[in-house]
This record gives structure tokens, C-alpha cells and sequence, in this order.
């Protein structure tokens, strides 16, 4: 499960909790999120969903892409009969109005709704590429004039990508998180530790993502190289897995670590969702994405925690970084700048200083409570104005 799928989860969950509203899930065939919905009560359907080929092809760690022109005719061809069958589940039910969430789901899902005469609202959570001289986001745009009635995005970055003719139908809303299920403690990061084969006094700098180029692991890898020279006692936890992507970029990244001579030293557990134990077993928590990242769960995530945490100034983080001023920023080119972060967070005193302005910050603004107000009064505008 992505971030999408998360971000699904918890606010359906909510809206349960709230009783706000009746919500049923419909979900492109069975896997983990179906098992979550069966465990925690929460209505679901499924489609037998024709699957989607990436629109483009990549080389050398996605720093060459061209359009993958076939794949482009395909996926037009798929999400004309994904629709029908979306159509067909979505009018057993008769709902009022429908979300959609992820780039093919707001085209196939949206056409379904469209047909049955139903409001949709597109809920972006990603930026659309600029690549390919901007055919995909020309594309975007278009549709996106002619299908949603309002368009929720979760960064004013994402919003201010729109076209001004799609903009004015377009609201941001930051995600939400479970914070009162993140706090760290100290018994439960000393388990995950011995779990993980960390020593216990050790200094663990982290990162959790999707094991992708644009999230930045390669970065963050070299940096720490350097630094684990001056810092014995230093280790890299990197948690994810390559989820949606080919397994490439992940197969380089333990190149990497076996060249450097960090196999003991550095510690990949693959994808987990226990995110508490994991960021207890953390001291410094990076997000070195080089792109396009907003309002990221595991950053919130982090933030709510009660970790220390460092970002790269790219433009889409800026929201973030102007509601947590204990956050350090860091530019993606000047690795000094985030060696000498990872030599400042080593002093325990300035990680809890800084760890409970992140915490404070978050149940300011993170919240899930919060993020399923702000979307329940979006949602009760567009039905009833």
C-alpha cells in the first residue's frame, strides 16, 4: 500500500467514527487494503480492474525517460473499460457522490460517474510530470475541465499547477495522520532495535518511503557514507520497498551499500506499517526528496512523532516547512549542509528539544480529525451548495 491507499483508510475510518456520512470503498480487485477494510469494518467493493502500463520508459535510475507510445494507446483503451465496470458496481449502490484518488481512477472512475449523473470530486495527491513537453499535464488539464466538480488537492503546489480555468474549482487540503498512535517510546524503539540487529546505544538516522530515484535514498546513502567514517556507532535505516516500480532502483541502492562496505551498517526491512516502532527506533528522521513530494504521510508521520527532522527545499515541501519552523531544511546539492545535520542531531538534547516542537506542530495541523472536517465540508458544498 502507497501513500493513496493510506490516506484512503484513514479517512474513510473517520468518517465512520464521525458518522458524518456512509462511505463504501471500491477497489480494483483484493490485496492488503481489502484485508484492512475487512479488519477494521469499513464497506468495500472491487472491480476486476484491466491493469495500466507506465507511460513512459526509463534508464540509468530515472535520469532518462521518453514516452512509451504504446503504452499510452493501451491505457486509453483500459480506462474506457474499466469504466463500464466501474459503472456497473458503482450504480448497485446509488451513492450521492463519489471520490476518486490516483491518475487512473480520476479518468475511468470519473467517466463512470459522469455517466450516472453523479457529482465527482478528484482528490489529487501527486504532481502531474512536466515531461514529454508537457503533454501529460496539457491532458490533464483538459479533462479535468470537463469531468470533476471540484478538485481537492492536498498542496497548494499541486492546486497552483492547475490551469486558472480548473484552479478556481480547486481546494487544498494538507493529508491526515493518526497521531495519537505515533508517539514514540523508548521500550518499544529498544524492541524494534534488537528486532532490527541495531545495538541499542547506537545513533540511527532514518528514512521511510517508496525505494524510488525521485524519493532521494541514493543521497541520503552517500551522505551518510561519510558521515558513518566519523561516527562508528552511526546506522542508516532505510524502510520501504520498490512497491508500484520495477525493483532496478532498489537492486542499485545494495549495490551501493556492498561497494561501500555498510552491509552491517546500514539496515533495509523492507515495506512495514508498524510506523511507531519504527520511528522509536529512530533518532533523525531525513526526507531527501529530490521532487514533487506534498504533504507525504510518512513525513507528517515523522513530524507528529516526536523525531528531529530535516527536508529538502524542494518547492512542494514549502507548505510543510512554513507550519513546522523546528524542521531543518536542506538543499539537495549541498551535502555538506546535511552532514553537518547528522553531526547535529548525535546531541540527544537538541533531538528532544527540536522532536517535541515536530510533535506540537503536528497535532496542530495533521490530524486526522481535522483533514475529515475540512473534507466533509467540501463534500457537503458540492451536495447541497
Amino acid at each position: 500500500m502507497g501513500g493513496v491507499q493510506h490516506s484512503t483508510f484513514l479517512l474513510a475510518e473517520q468518517i465512520l467514527k464521525d458518522k458524518t456520512a456512509d462511505i463504501r470503498i471500491l477497489l480494483p480487485g483484493e490485496g492488503r487494503f481489502t484485508r484492512l477494510c475487512q479488519e477494521n469494518k469499513i464497506p468495500y467493493s472491487t472491480y476486476n480492474q484491466i491493469p495500466y502500463e507506465s507511460t513512459s520508459l526509463s534508464w540509468f535510475n530515472d535520469k532518462l525517460r521518453i514516452p512509451n507510445l504504446f503504452a499510452w494507446v493501451f491505457n486509453i483503451y483500459a480506462i474506457l473499460i474499466n469504466s463500464l465496470r466501474i459503472k456497473k458496481i458503482v450504480e448497485q449502490h446509488f451513492p450521492d457522490l463519489a471520490i476518486t484518488k490516483g491518475l487512473h481512477s480520476h479518468f475511468s472512475a470519473g467517466i463512470a460517474c459522469k455517466r450516472l449523473n453523479l457529482p465527482v470530486i478528484w482528490h489529487l495527491q501527486d504532481l502531474i510530470s512536466q515531461r514529454h513537453c508537457g503533454i501529460l499535464d496539457s491532458i490533464f488539464n483538459y479533462i479535468a475541465n470537463k469531468i470533476p466538480d471540484h478538485i481537492i488537492c492536498d498542496g497548494k503546489v499541486i492546486r497552483n499547477s492547475l490551469k486558472k480555468v480548473v484552479r478556481h474549482r480547486a481546494t487544498t487540503v494538507l493529508n491526515g495522520i493518526k497521531i495519537d498512535d505515533l508517539s514514540r517510546e523508548k521500550e518499544v524503539g529498544l524492541r524494534t532495535r534488537q528486532e532490527l540487529g541495531i545495538p541499542a546505544n547506537a545513533y540511527v538516522v532514518g528514512n521511510m518511503a517508496r525505494i524510488i530515484p525521485w524519493k532521494g535514498q541514493e543521497l541520503l546513502l552517500n551522505v551518510f557514507t561519510k558521515y558513518a567514517e566519523l561516527n562508528q556507532n552511526s546506522y542508516l535505516l532505510l524502510v520501504g520497498s520498490p512497491l508500484f516500480e520495477n525493483d532496478r532502483y532498489f537492486k542499485y541502492i545494495m549495490q551501493l551499500i556492498d561497494e561501500y562496505g555498510l552491509e552491517n551498517r546500514v539496515i533495509m526491512p523492507g515495506y512495514r506499517s508498524n510506523l511507531k516502532e519504527i520511528f522509536s527506533a529512530m533518532d533523525f528522521f531525513i526526507c531527501p526528496s529530490l521532487e514533487k513530494d506534498t504533504s507525504p504521510l510518512v513525513l507528517l508521520s515523522a513530524i507528529s512523532s516526536g523525531l528531529p527532522v530535516a527536508v529538502t527545499n524542494i518547492n512542494s515541501l514549502k507548505e510543510i516547512t512554513d507550519l513546522c519552523p523546528a524542521l531543518d531544511v536542506f538543499d539537495s546539492d549541498d551535502r555538506s549542509h546535511l552532514f553537518s545535520l547528522m553531526k547535529k542531531y548525535v546531541d540527544k538534547g537538541i533531538r528532544d528539544v527540536n522532536g517535541r516542537k515536530n510533535r506540537q506542530a503536528g497535532k496542530m495541523y495533521f490530524d486526522i480529525a481535522i483533514h475529515s472536517d475540512k473534507m466533509m465540508k467540501i463534500l457537503n458544498l458540492n451536495l447541497y451548495g
